[in-house]
C-alpha cells in the first residue's frame, strides 16, 4: 500500500501552475483551503498575494503493496518516524513501521497483531533519540489488565512490561540528558489513575531496570489521566531540573535538584511529598476529558522556550524560564486563546458533538499555534488570536488523527487515516510587527521591523506619533529624526509650541544623519540651530542656572566635527548671526573656535578686559600673539603676565619682548620684570648679552646687593661670562657700586686700578685682590702698593712687620717706604732672620748639588755593567706562550726571566696596542716585506739597504718588545674591560 502520490493533481494545482508567471507559487495541496493566501496592495493599488506562512504538501510513504488499511498513530523525532497501519476488518493485523525520513529505503515493519489479542492500542510513543517506542495497550473487554509494550528500533524484539501490568500508560516523559540508542535513562511515566512512576528501559534487559511510585496526581481517584508529562535540565543550573505535568483540568509544575552521581528523579518530588515544597497547581474549567501538553523550542534545543496547554477553557500558552528557577513559577506569563468564547452554548450537545467544535491536538511555533480539529486545521498568530491559515481535509485523506513536531528538526507532520502531510513554515514573523504596532507595543515591533527599511518607518512615524500625543514632545523629536518623514513636515509640529527643546532636539538629530557632502542643507541646520541655542541662552528672564544649562549644551554642540566644519566654510556669515545677538562670549568662543584669536583678544582689550585677554591668550598656541599683547597686558596685569610669560618657557623669544617691555618703570612692573629676567637667565639658561646687561642695569639702580651676587654666579672666566664687562662696568660706576667694580677691574686683568680703587675704601679687598694675579712681579707690585698705601705718612714699623706676613715681600722691599732718619734698631730682628733665611737657602741648594752628583756617577756605573750582562739559554727552554723550545725559531728574552717566540709576543701584544700603534706596526711590517723582495730581486747587500732594514726592525721591536707582555703591559691594563661595544656584540649573537 502506498500512501500519497507525488503525480497526483488536483484541479486546485492545476489553476494555480495556469496564473502568470510574475506571481508567487503557492502550493495549495489536495483539499480545499480556505486560507492559501494574504492579499497585500503595491503603490499602484493592484492586489498581490504572497506566499502564506503555512503550507502542506504531501508525503509519500513507501509501505509495501502488501500492507493495507489505515493509519492509526504516527509519532516522529529526529527525522525518525514511527507509525501504526491497521488491516481493515476482519482482519486484525497491526504493523509498526519505522522510517528514517532522510533515507529513500524501505521501512522497518514488526507485526503486532499477537501482542493485541483482547487489546487496543491508546497511545504511541517515540524518545528524543528516535530508537526507543512505547505502545500503551488499553483491554478491550473486562478481565484483562492495561498494560504496554516496549520496543528498540535497532532490532524486531517486542517485550510486554509486566511489570507495569494494570496501568494504562498515558503520558510519557524522556530523559533528553541520559538517554541515549542503548538505554532511556530513568524516565516518567504517567497513567490512567494519576499516577507518575519512574522507571528506566534499556535494549539488553528484558524487563525495566526498576520501578518507582514517584508522584500521585489523582489522589486516589480510579480515573485521572496524566495527559501530559515533560522533564527537562535547566541551562546555566547544573543539578536543577523542572517537571511539567497535566490532567486534564489542571496543571502542575516541579522542580528540584539532582546530584550528578544521582541516577533517580525521586529528589524532585520528595519536597512535594513531605509538603516543604507547594508545586504551581492551577485548575481549568473544562467539560473535555483530555488536554494536551506541548513545549516547543528551537530546534536542536533540548531546552524548550515556549509552553502551551489546550483545555477546556482554550489554549493557553507562555514563555519558559531560560535560567536558575527561585520558585515554581518558571512556566512564564499565561495567555488565553479561547477556543469558544461562550461554554454554555455546547452545553446541550453530545460530547462526540463538542468533540467537532474543540481541536483534538496542536504544535506551537514562535508565534502561531496550528490547532488540528476533526477535519480542518487553523493556524493562528499568538499575539493577536487572528486567524492566518485554515484548511478543510476532504473524506479522500481520511480523518485527522495527530498533529506533530519533530523538535529536532521543527518540522509539522499531520496525519491523517490515509495521508500524511508535512508543514513548511515560511517567514512566520513576517507580519509580527505589524501586529505589535497595532498592539501599542512600538519597541518590539522595531525589533521585528529592523530588517525592512519602509516597515522599519511606518512603526516609527506610529511610535513618534503616539508619544506627540501624549505631549512627549523631546522623546518625539527623537523618533521623528529617525523616519524619512519630511523635514518641513515634521518642523511644523513643534515650531509653534513654546518650549523649543524638541524642534532643537529634532534639528540636532537631523543634522547628524546629513551626510558630509550635504554643504548647503548643512549650512541651513547648523545656522538654525546657533539662533535657537542663542536665542534661549539670551531669553529675557532667563535663570542663572537655565542659562549656564543652555550653554554648556551649545558649547557642546559647537564642537561637533561637522558643526566645526561647517562654520568654518560660512565664517562670516555665522558670526553675523551671533553678533544679531548681541552675545560677547559666544561672540568671543566662536572667533575661538575659529582660531581667530587676534581678533577676540583686540576685542578684549578694546573692551578693557584685561583678564579674559589674559586666558584667551593663554589658551592659543600663536606665539606671536604674545609679542603684540604681552606689552599691553603687562602694563594692567603685570604679576599675571609675567607668571604666564613664565610658563610658556623655552617658547618665547626673551629677545624679540625685552624692547617691548623696557619702558615701563614703576616699581611693580620692575619688580616682576626682574623676577622674569631671572627665570630666563637661571631657569632657561638664557645667553644673550642684552637680557643679561638688562639684568645687570636693573641690579645696579634698584637692587644693589644684588650685583655681586650675579657677577660671581658668572664666573671670574672673561671670556665664558654673558654681560658686557665695559657696560657693566660703566652701570657700577654710575651707581657707586665700587666692589663690583673692583671685580670688574681684577675680571679685565687690570690690577692695579683694581687695588687702588679697593684701597680707597677696603684693605681687605685690597689684599685680597693683589694676592689673585699668578704673575709674581705683578703680585709684588700689588703688594708694595699696599705697602706704600700703609706705610707712607706714619712710618709705622710695626705695620710693616704684620705685612710681611701676609705676602712674599721681604724687609728690604719695605725699607725705602721708610724716612733715612728711621733708627736701625727697629729693623735689627726682621733683617736677622732674612739673613738667616738666605743661609737656609743656600745650604739646601748646596746639599741638593751633591745629591745630584752622586746619582749620576751611579747611573754611569749601571750602564757599565749593562754591558758586560749576559743571559744564559738552555736547550730545553720552552717559550712562555706556546710552550714549545724557545730555539726553533726568533725570540725575545727580557729581563725579567720571560720569554716569548717573535710571532706569539706579537699576538700577545697587538690587541693591547692603539688603533694608531697598530696601523703603524702593520706599515712597518709591510715596508720591511717590501725591502726583503726588493733586496732578493736585486741581489743588493749594501749596508745602506741593510742599515735601512736594521732601522725598521727595531721600530717593530720598539712596538712589540718596548715591555714585556706579562709584567708590564698587562698590568697596565688590568682595569679595562674584556668588552668595549656591547652594542656590536649583541649584533654579533643575534
Amino acid at each position: 500500500m502506498s500512501l500519497g502520490n507525488d503525480d497526483d493533481m488536483d484541479l486546485a494545482d492545476r489553476m494555480l501552475l495556469a496564473k502568470p508567471k510574475f506571481l508567487k507559487s503557492i502550493h495549495g495541496g489536495g483539499d480545499n483551503a480556505s486560507v492559501a493566501s494574504m492579499p497585500l496592495t503595491t503603490a499602484n493599488g493592484d492586489k498581490c498575494y504572497e506566499t502564506p506562512i503555512f503550507s502542506k504538501r504531501e508525503m509519500t510513504l513507501r509501505i509495501p503493496k502488501e500492507y493495507n488499511g489505515n493509519l492509526t498513530h504516527l509519532v516522529v523525532c529526529k527525522n525518525w518516524m514511527v507509525c501504526l497501519l491497521a488491516a481493515p476488518p476482519p482482519s486484525s493485523q497491526v504493523t509498526l513501521f519505522r522510517f528514517f525520513l532522510p533515507r529513500v529505503m524501505p521501512p522497518g515493519e514488526i507485526s503486532l497483531e499477537k501482542y493485541l489479542a483482547g487489546y487496543k492500542i491508546g497511545k504511541l510513543f517515540l524518545d528524543y533519540t528516535g530508537h526507543h517506542i512505547l505502545v500503551s495497550l488499553i483491554p478491550k473487554s473486562p478481565g484483562l489488565s492495561a498494560d504496554f509494550l516496549y520496543i528498540h528500533g535497532n532490532g524486531t524484539k517486542v517485550r510486554r512490561i509486566e511489570k507495569f501490568k494494570d496501568h494504562e500508560i498515558t503520558s510519557v516523559a524522556f530523559n533528553y540528558d541520559l538517554g541515549n540508542e542503548s538505554t532511556t535513562g530513568p524516565i516518567l511515566l504517567g497513567t490512567s489513575k494519576g499516577l507518575i512512576f519512574e522507571t528506566e528501559l534499556t535494549l539488553e534487559a528484558d524487563k525495566p531496570l526498576y520501578r518507582k511510585q514517584v508522584y500521585d496526581v489523582g489522589l486516589g481517584r480510579p480515573k485521572y489521566d496524566v495527559t501530559g508529562l515533560e522533564f527537562r535540565h535547566v541551562p546555566n543550573a547544573p543539578n536543577q531540573y523542572i517537571v511539567v505535568a497535566t490532567a486534564t483540568d489542571c496543571i502542575l509544575t516541579f522542580q528540584g535538584n539532582l546530584r550528578t552521581e544521582e541516577r533517580t528523579l525521586q529528589p524532585i518530588f520528595n519536597g512535594y511529598i513531605n509538603g516543604t515544597q507547594s508545586h504551581g497547581y492551577e485548575v481549568a474549567k473544562t467539560d473535555m476529558k483530555y488536554s494536551v501538553l506541548q513545549l516547543n523550542g528551537e530546534p536542536n534545543e533540548k531546552y524548550p522556550t515556549q509552553w502551551g496547554w489546550l483545555c477546556g477553557s482554550g489554549l493557553r500558552h507562555g514563555e519558559v524560564a531560560q535560567s536558575s528557577i527561585k520558585d515554581e513559577k518558571f512556566l512564564l506569563e499565561d495567555h488565553l486563546i479561547p477556543l469558544d468564547k461562550d461554554l454554555e452554548q455546547r452545553k446541550h450537545l453530545s460530547y462526540e458533538e463538542k468533540r467537532l467544535n474543540v481541536p483534538k491536538a496542536f504544535v506551537l511555533t514562535a508565534y502561531h499555534v496550528l490547532l488540528m480539529y476533526h477535519d480542518h486545521v487553523t493556524g493562528i498568530c499568538l499575539l493577536d488570536q487572528s486567524i492566518v491559515y485554515e484548511e478543510y481535509f476532504t473524506e479522500k485523506s481520511g480523518k485527522l488523527l495527530n498533529i506533530h513536531k519533530d523538535p529536532f528538526t521543527g518540522v509539522i507532520y499531520l496525519c491523517a487515516e490515509k495521508k500524511v502531510f508535512n508543514f513548511k513554515v515560511d517567514e512566520e514573523r513576517r507580519n509580527i510587527w505589524r501586529i505589535y504596532l497595532n498592539m501599542g507595543i512600538y519597541d518590539m515591533a522595531e525589533i521585528h521591523a529592523a530588517n525592512d527599511e519602509e516597515n522599519l518607518d511606518t512603526v516609527l512615524k506610529s511610535k513618534a506619533q503616539a508619544l506627540f500625543d501624549d505631549k512627549k514632545y523631546e522623546e518625539a523629536a527623537k523618533i521623528y529624526a529617525e523616519t524619512q518623514m519630511p523635514f518641513e513636515e515634521v518642523c511644523l509640529k513643534f515650531i509653534d509650541l513654546p518650549e523649543k527643546r524638541p524642534i532643537i532636539t529634532y534639528v540636532q538629530k537631523r543634522l547628524e544623519t546629513l551626510s558630509p557632502e550635504a554643504d548647503e542643507q548643512l549650512f541651513v541646520l547648523v545656522a538654525w540651530l546657533i539662533d535657537l541655542y542663542l536665542t534661549e541662552i539670551n531669553y529675557p528672564g532667563r535663570s542663572k542656572e537655565e542659562k549656564h544649562k543652555w550653554q554648556v549644551e551649545y558649547d557642546e554642540f559647537m564642537l561637533n566635527f561637522s558643526v566645526i566644519k561647517c562654520y568654518r566654510a560660512n565664517r562670516t556669515a555665522i558670526q553675523d548671526l551671533i553678533t544679531q545677538h548681541a552675545d560677547d562670549h559666544n561672540l568671543a568662543q566662536f572667533a575661538i573656535a575659529n582660531e581667530d584669536y587676534d581678533e577676540v583678544l583686540q576685542q578684549h582689550i578694546e573692551a578693557e578686559k584685561y583678564l579674559q585677554a589674559l586666558h584667551i591668550l593663554q589658551q592659543q598656541k600663536n606665539i606671536e600673539l604674545y609679542y603684540k599683547y604681552c606689552p599691553t597686558l603687562i602694563e594692567y596685569l603685570p604679576k599675571e603676565t609675567i607668571e604666564l610669560m613664565m610658563s610658556q618657557g623655552r617658547k618665547l623669544n626673551v629677545q624679540k619682548l625685552i624692547p617691548t617691555i623696557t619702558t615701563i618703570d614703576s616699581p611693580v612692573h620692575i619688580a616682576e620684570i626682574t623676577k622674569y629676567l631671572e627665570y630666563c637667565i637661571y631657569n632657561l639658561g638664557e645667553t644673550y648679552q642684552a637680557i643679561h646687561n638688562f639684568l645687570l642695569r636693573l641690579y645696579a639702580e634698584h637692587q644693589p646687593g644684588k650685583v655681586m651676587e650675579y657677577l660671581k654666579n658668572e664666573g671670574q672666566d672673561i671670556t665664558l661670562v654673558h654681560y658686557d664687562v665695559n657696560y657693566a662696568l660703566l652701570m657700577c660706576m654710575d651707581f657707586g657700586i665700587q666692589k663690583a667694580c673692583v671685580f670688574l677691574y681684577s675680571l679685565q686683568k687690570l690690577w692695579p686700578a683694581a687695588v687702588d680703587l679697593a684701597l680707597t675704601f677696603d684693605i681687605k679687598l685690597a689684599k685680597e685682590t693683589a694676592s689673585k694675579p699668578r704673575d709674581e712681579k705683578v703680585k709684588t707690585k700689588l703688594w708694595l702698593k699696599i705697602a706704600y698705601h700703609e706705610i707712607k705718612d706714619t712710618n709705622d714699623v710695626k705695620k710693616a712687620l704684620d705685612l710681611l706676613k701676609e705676602c712674599d715681600l721681604h724687609i728690604e722691599d719695605l725699607l725705602p717706604f721708610f724716612s733715612d732718619f728711621e733708627k736701625i734698631d727697629d729693623f735689627k730682628e726682621p733683617i736677622c732672620q732674612a739673613l738667616k733665611d738666605y743661609n737656609h737657602k743656600l745650604q739646601e741648594l748646596q746639599h741638593d748639588m751633591e745629591d745630584v752628583s752622586k746619582q749620576a756617577e751611579r747611573v754611569q756605573s749601571d750602564l757599565q755593567n749593562l754591558r758586560e750582562n749576559c743571559i744564559r739559554i738552555e736547550v730545553h727552554e720552552q717559550c712562555n706562550c706556546c710552550e714549545t723550545y724557545l730555539l726553533v725559531k726568533p725570540f725575545f728574552i727580557f729581563a725579567c726571566g720571560h720569554k716569548f717566540h717573535a710571532d706569539c709576543l706579537e699576538k700577545l701584544v697587538v690587541p693591547h696596542l692603539s688603533s694608531e700603534q697598530a696601523r703603524k706596526l702593520t706599515m712597518l711590517k709591510q715596508q720591511l716585506e717590501n725591502m726583503l723582495a726588493q733586496s732578493a730581486a736585486m741581489a743588493d747587500k749594501s749596508n745602506e739597504s741593510q742599515y735601512k732594514r736594521e732601522k725598521v726592525k727595531q721600530e717593530i721591536e720598539e712596538i712589540l718588545a718596548a715591555d714585556c707582555v706579562y709584567c708590564g703591559l698587562m698590568i697596565e691594563t688590568i682595569d679595562q674591560p674584556f668588552v668595549e661595544d656591547w652594542d656590536q656584540v649583541n649584533v654579533d649573537w643575534e
